[in-house]
């Protein structure tokens, strides 16, 4: 083996990849403005980052308190707490490595973590393919500079651990392959278990197994006992949380029929994949699908390695289009390795000089066919809750927040990470989404709770409201129909009610600025 090669399949290289992964992210975060960006890139990112201050909050201060009703004070004063409709692995990491350094930033570190994990992984899951060194190393760029990974570095989400369990646990399951022993099949099952425990999404390692055990024939495996010590783990450590959630998690289901939700994520994804990966990268991965089973067939098996990883990539297309969770397609984050290492596996079969050539082509033409990395940049919603907490230093504080569900989780977890001190908190933020009207998790069945001004107003004094936010940015048919009444109401009281401050305010890159109104209540005379 040549020196150069050597080198890229040593320890030291791999400490070196991660490295780069991870200062690399870090430096994309930064630049792109991610690390100054308020919370609100996603409905979903304020409720995890939250959450994950909750346990923190916990760690540090809370132990030896029922953590349940720890939780139910939080989420009383910040209402974005989604452990229950989301499982605790994330959060529990989350809340562990923000016990030094309580911000949003700290969170963002962690995604640049996962990144570089990710990284290692791909390119160790390349050289166990037999790819060339070189191929490896490309795949673990790639994997790092598909758009979608690079949204999701930018954001408080939880698909990119779960994307680095995933693997993990289908390498653990080729090697159970390789030799069939009780140990191996319970870590797996135990890597099933964490990353069903970080994001829902997990089952889809449920078809690996299946998957594997089809493509490579080795039927005589379902006779053993420790094929099934694998499903040991997760009935253990993932059952009771499943179990518990249930009723919880139905609450964020889509409701339509089985076929229909199926013909209609059929074509979101098709659609999505397009801009997502690149028809160039989606037309390798396929061809890629083609050799390794031609490959499998010549041979007389599937190699196991491949197998496991097609189990992977069957299990969340069938998540991704069976589960009513809704679209987006940063459900693909699980199967973008899978992706990579099956088009790098064509482009690996040039010969040289052409391979370097035809590796950095398809680097750089799927990063220019796909949609991009769609920078985020939601910017206003933290200086309007600086400015709020200037404004009245009395406490206790009560706000009210009228916006969607990303506006309303900015001002919140703002809030939040903002507070000097929390469980208990001075600041408590009441949703008027909550408040004012009423929906179910996805804002289905609206209804609105006051008729008039007057009975909004006495519902304000009643909560003991000292300042109200109404958020202009909020796309018009998005826009709550309470929050016309709450305009209307404030507007209309003016010895009680004054407009304190606005805030511009953005959403998105290139987007126009909008006003983020705070309204504060007068002190009777």
């Amino acid at each position: 083996m040549p020196a150069d090669s050597r080198f890229l399949t040593s320890r030291w290289f791999l400490c070196l990849l991660f490295a780069v992964a991870v200062v690399g992210v870090i430096g994309f975060q930064m630049t792109s403005g991610a690390w100054a960006s308020d919370l609100g890139g996603d409905p979903d990112e304020p409720a995890h980052a939250v959450t994950s201050l909750m346990v923190r909050d916990y760690l540090a201060g809370g132990l030896g308190q029922n953590p349940l009703a720890f939780a139910q004070r939080y989420y009383e004063d910040f209402p974005k707490v989604a452990l229950g409709h989301y499982p605790p692995g994330y959060y529990a990491l989350a809340g562990v490595w923000m016990l030094p350094w309580a911000a949003p930033q700290a969170l963002f570190a962690l995604q640049a973590l996962f990144a570089g994990c990710l990284a290692v992984l791909v390119f160790r899951a390349a050289l166990r393919l037999r790819l060339n060194p070189v191929a490896a190393v490309f795949a673990a760029l790639l994997v790092i500079l598909v758009p979608v990974t690079l949204k999701l570095t930018q954001q408080v989400m939880a698909d990119l651990m779960l994307t680095c369990l995933c693997l993990m646990a289908v390498e653990a399951w080729a090697r159970f392959m390789e030799q069939p022993r009780a140990g191996r099949a319970l870590l797996f099952g135990a890597l099933a278990a964490a990353a069903i425990l970080t994001k829902g999404s997990g089952l889809a390692l449920a078809l690996v197994p299946a998957v594997a055990v089809l493509l490579t024939g080795r039927w005589a495996l379902l006779k053993t006992v420790s094929f099934w010590l694998a499903g040991v783990p997760v009935a253990l450590l993932a059952g009771p949380w499943m179990l518990y959630s249930t009723k919880i998690t139905q609450e964020g289901m889509v409701k339509v029929g089985a076929v229909q939700y199926f013909t209609k994520g059929l074509a979101f994804y098709t659609r999505a994949a397009g801009w997502t990966f690149g028809w160039l990268m989606l037309a390798l991965t396929v061809a890629g699908l083609i050799l390794v089973i031609s490959r499998g067939r010549k041979a007389g098996q599937v190699d196991l390695r491949i197998a496991s990883l097609l189990g992977l990539l069957a299990g969340t297309l069938a998540v991704m289009l069976l589960v009513p969770a809704g679209y987006s397609s940063r459900y693909f984050m699980p199967i973008v390795p899978v992706m990579v290492l099956l088009a790098l596996s064509v482009v690996d079969l040039l010969q040289q000089p052409w391979r370097p050539w035809g590796l950095a082509g398809l680097l750089v033409v799927t990063l220019g066919l796909t949609k991009g990395g769609e920078m985020k940049q939601v910017q206003g919603f933290n200086r309007a809750v600086d400015q709020a907490l200037q404004e009245s230093a009395a406490t206790p504080r009560r706000w009210l927040v009228s916006s969607d569900p990303r506006g309303e989780g900015a001002i919140i977890a703002a809030g939040a990470f903002a507070s000097e001190q929390r469980a208990p908190s001075s600041l408590r933020i009441h949703r008027a989404s909550k408040e004012l009207g009423s929906t179910d998790w996805l804002g289905r069945d609206y209804q609105g709770a006051f008729a008039t001004p007057a009975e909004l107003l006495a519902h304000l004094d009643k909560r003991g409201i000292t300042q109200v936010f109404v958020d202009l940015s909020v796309p018009e048919k998005l826009t709550p129909p309470h929050e016309a009444l709450l305009l209307q109401a404030l507007r209309g009281d003016a010895a009680r009610w004054a407009l304190a401050h606005e805030e511009p305010v953005q959403r998105q890159l290139k987007t126009p600025l909008a006003n983020l109104q705070i309204y504060r209540r007068l002190p009777i005379p």
